[in-house]
């Protein structure tokens, strides 16, 4: 594991550690470092972009230490992998739609998209089939699929399936976000 430095730019802590970039992004977000997603973070430390929003080194400190322990508690989780789990309702519409799809073999890829309020967004797709270096988990007679780099993230995530007059469509349930938003579509 690379130890985040004040001295890294914004997409270098990114590129080491693509698997928490959707935790450390929120955390940056929640100093101010909102070009997070711009071109800006190529280029600009930490350091740098904590102090152009007029904050003092105890702050860039504040954020270092911050970032490592997001670090260090995805390092954990992973051991401790609870799969994503659908609930009955889920599961039956996964399964028409499956039906619908009129394929021999298919699974429901998860997986986080960019975008939304918080800079991330879930996903749900049925592909032809798994790709190398998914994670899989299966729960009544579907194949679920996750990119590995995103499996801290969807760790223990409940999908559910609502349909009523307020709403329709898939429903994330995280158990432990460390982050969201107002629209709760991005909650990590």
């Amino acid at each position: 594991m690379v130890k985040i430095t004040k001295d890294m730019t914004i997409g270098k802590v990114l590129e080491e550690h693509p698997e928490d970039a959707m935790k450390l992004s929120e955390v940056m977000s929640s100093f101010g470092l909102h070009c997070v997603g711009c071109g800006a973070a190529m280029f600009e430390t930490l350091e740098q972009g904590v102090k152009v929003h007029g904050m003092d080194d105890a702050k860039v400190d504040e954020l270092v230490e911050k970032l490592n322990g997001v670090l260090s508690k995805c390092c954990k989780i992973e051991s401790k992998n609870k799969g994503i789990k659908l609930t009955p309702a889920a599961v039956n519409k996964v399964k028409d739609i499956m039906k619908d799809a009129e394929k021999d073999t298919c699974v429901l890829r998860v997986g986080i998209l960019s975008g939304g309020c918080a800079g991330y967004v879930y996903d749900l797709c049925i592909e032809d089939e798994s790709k190398e270096g998914d994670k899989h988990f299966e729960q009544d007679g579907i194949d679920i699929v996750v990119d590995e780099k995103n499996v801290n993230l969807l760790n223990g995530v409940e999908i559910d399936f609502v349909d009523n007059p307020e709403e329709s469509g898939f429903k994330f349930n995280n158990p432990s976000p460390t982050g969201g938003c107002g629209c709760g579509e991005s909650n990590f």
